[in-house]
């Protein structure tokens, strides 16, 4: 009798203690999967934000050599801007109407005003050392009254 106890307590433990390992294992699967899935998902987050943080440096440096090329643009534009009004100086212009095409520059200059057109038509006025600027509006101003007067 004391044997078969024994066997009756050996099955019964055997019975028993199976069945407990097999669900903590399952258990055990899940947490691990669901671990794995965390640290993927963690190192993908990490993987984005470390680019977007080098897209937006990129971006910075492109910014500031932008920059840079816009100040040596602009200021090659503030010297190509001098070099033409170099280029328009009424001195530079005259000395080289004078030296190259042998043009002489008048001593007198002779033109009709407004007044004088009036009061007489045929005599044009002597004038020296004017301005270039009252010579043309002269001018103007005499083909004016002459438009108005129908000719």
């Amino acid at each position: 009798m004391l044997l078969h106890k024994k066997q009756e307590v050996y099955v019964y433990e055997q019975e028993a203690a199976s069945p407990a390992p097999k669900t903590v294992q399952k258990a055990d699967k899940r947490l691990r999967v669901k671990c794995l899935t965390l640290v993927i998902m963690a190192a993908v987050m990490a993987a984005v934000t470390t680019m977007q943080s080098a897209a937006i440096i990129q971006s910075g440096y492109d910014l500031v050599k932008i920059k840079g090329q816009v100040a040596k643009v602009e200021k090659e534009n503030e010297l190509l801007r001098l070099d033409i009004a170099k280029l328009k100086s009424p001195q530079r212009i005259e000395e080289i109407a004078v030296k190259d095409l042998g043009m002489v520059v008048p001593k007198n200059a002779y033109y009709a005003s407004a007044a004088m057109a009036v009061s007489s038509q045929s005599q044009p006025a002597m004038v020296s050392n004017t301005g270039v600027a009252e010579k043309i509006l002269s001018v103007v101003k005499v083909n004016r009254a002459e438009a108005s007067k129908g000719r």
